[in-house]
């Protein structure tokens, strides 16, 4: 299993295909180890405890009637089936035993980030071909990955990396390598030239100073923040890209390709608002979105009409109230573990702590994140989350946090 669980963070920047392969071994070791093993079986039994169980499992029976009443009934079930992925958060906190695998699955994830990051910095500058090694240039580079898919990886990696950094109460060599795995993440990031990455990055950096309170994090903040003004001020591609943004006319979709991307999701928005409207129940069916927008739009000037760029209003205009209450019961759920995981961690356990204080900062990120992408609905990217909220879920599995209120100590009695 240990060796499942490192092949999925080493992958997880990396490939998508490495990432499943990972987590359909770690499944199938998962029920070797139940078969054989008494103690994993008592563990396994404990989800039927998990705070996120029963979310999960009413997040993804709310959308399937919405699946099942599609006329694209293939996609439909297609997307519905990508519901599998939840399980790679039960997969992951139920078999990440002992602070000796955490600290090499932590590890893991960075190296591997940082060599993904440094292919993306490669290509950024036009490649490098040194016989067995090449790296072909790209204008948007994302490593091995699609560029704003990397992008959506890269602000949730970031905030669990920083929130690590501040466990660091001086400064040594440990918080040397960390900011420079930070200062290197957050540059690969912007030169993605993903401005809905850029904007979820700064929303969980804000969530770790609100949560931490400790100096050190507003001057870790404050030089992530100035990194990436001078790359944007410096590099001309981005530059104009922020001024587009700043300076855009709600209604435009012509001109510039980066115009065009922001007039596109406009019209995306407005368009999945409609169809919530016309269809407030169940929506228009998972698999419909495309041909109902292809409908609405017909005769305007947009990139893609794939999906609504906005996940809530993905959600409302697919599968309508039913799906939607159930996807915002799921995820204040999952924030509601995650602080009471980070209250219930003893003060000694840093790096616990530290680590699931950059879990909520990511899942901030990544919800702010949904705004203009469908980032969640992205296998690549919602892997990542779900590896790194069953990352933070792992260090309260058998602990003080999963013990129920009643069986706290009897009070002191006077003598």
């Amino acid at each position: 299993m240990s060796g499942c669980l490192i092949g999925l963070a080493f992958f997880i920047p990396f490939s998508i295909s490495g990432a499943d392969i990972s987590i359909m071994l770690g499944f199938l070791v998962a029920g070797l180890v139940a078969f054989s093993d008494r103690a994993a079986r008592e563990r396994y039994r404990s989800m039927l405890n998990d705070p996120m169980l029963w979310p999960a499992v009413l997040l993804t029976l709310s959308a399937l009637p919405s699946a099942l009443l599609s006329n694209n009934l293939d996609r439909a079930m297609s997307d519905w089936r990508a519901h599998w992925q939840l399980l790679i958060y039960f997969l992951v906190a139920y078999n990440l035993i002992g602070n000796r695998l955490q600290n090499i699955l932590f590890w893991t994830l960075f190296t591997s980030t940082a060599l993904a990051c440094s292919v993306s910095v490669t290509q950024s500058m036009g490649g490098i071909d040194l016989g067995v090694i090449h790296i072909a240039g790209r204008f948007r580079p994302g490593g091995t990955l699609y560029t704003m898919t990397f992008a959506g990886i890269l602000y949730q990696i970031i905030c669990v990396v920083s929130g690590v950094a501040m466990k660091e109460t001086r400064v040594n060599r440990m918080l040397l390598v960390l900011v420079g795995g930070i200062a290197l993440f957050t540059t690969a990031l912007v030169i993605t030239q993903t401005r809905g990455a850029a904007l979820a990055l700064l929303a969980g950096l804000i969530t770790i100073i609100l949560i931490v309170r400790r100096r050190v994090v507003f001057f870790l903040a404050g030089g992530v923040t100035v990194l990436v003004v001078v790359i944007t001020l410096v590099t001309p591609t981005l530059r104009d890209r922020a001024a587009h943004t700043l300076t855009y006319r709600p209604g435009t979709t012509g001109g510039d390709h980066s115009v065009q991307a922001i007039g596109t999701r406009f019209a995306l928005w407005d368009t999945a608002w409609q169809l919530f409207l016309a269809h407030p129940i169940l929506g228009v069916g998972m698999g419909d979105y495309t041909e109902e927008a292809d409908r609405i739009l017909e005769g305007r000037s947009v990139q893609t009409t794939v999906d609504a760029h906005n996940i809530y209003l993905q959600v409302l205009a697919t599968r309508g109230l039913v799906g939607f209450i159930p996807f915002v019961i799921f995820w204040i759920a999952l924030i509601k573990m995650l602080f009471r995981i980070r209250r219930c961690l003893a003060p000694r356990k840093t790096f616990e702590r530290y680590f699931t204080s950059g879990a909520i900062a990511a899942t901030v990120a990544v919800l702010v994140g949904a705004l203009t992408e469908n980032n969640i609905d992205d296998s690549e990217v919602f892997i990542a989350f779900m590896f790194l909220i069953g990352f933070a879920r792992s260090f309260a599995v058998g602990d003080l946090c999963d013990r129920k209120s009643s069986e706290s100590p009897p009070p002191q009695t006077s003598p």
